[in-house]
């Protein structure tokens, strides 16, 4: 009888204790850029709506797109982009060609910057009305 007693109170412990054991203090959370977007683009071969959207960290270099109403999402994976010197916001670049977007670049802040591998990259970087920034929201950048 003694022993389930025990079994019970270790169990009820686990029960009351794991919430707090995956927690982490307020604002040492992962990075999570939410952002506004005012017209459907691509990412990829995939095509998303304007809308409401989260982008979290994966791994370091891989990065998560899900629309923070509704299941869409992908997985992107990324290449650092160097630092710029003057401070800017957090925010995302896309690219436009004949009316369509494609997410090219994502800014958490203005030291961390990953660039989304993609074709005519480099053309469409030459050219200053395709490179259109919708700034973002960045909670738990530094």
């Amino acid at each position: 009888m003694k022993s389930a007693t025990f079994v019970w109170g270790v169990a009820l412990a686990l029960l009351l204790v794991a919430p707090s054991l995956g927690a982490q203090p307020h604002g040492q959370g992962l990075p999570k850029i939410t952002v506004d977007v005012p017209f459907d683009f691509m990412v990829g071969q995939v095509m998303f709506p304007a809308g409401n959207y989260a982008v979290k960290r994966l791994q370091n270099r891989t990065f998560f797109l899900q629309a923070t109403h509704g299941r869409a999402g992908v997985s992107i994976a990324t290449k650092p982009i160097r630092a710029e010197l003057h401070p800017r916001t957090p925010r995302l670049i896309f690219l436009q060609e004949n009316r369509h977007y494609q997410l090219r670049e994502l800014w958490m802040n203005s030291a961390i910057g990953t660039m989304i591998p993609g074709p005519q990259v480099e053309q469409l970087r030459t050219v200053g009305e395709s490179r259109v920034e919708v700034p973002a929201t960045c909670t738990g950048c530094d």
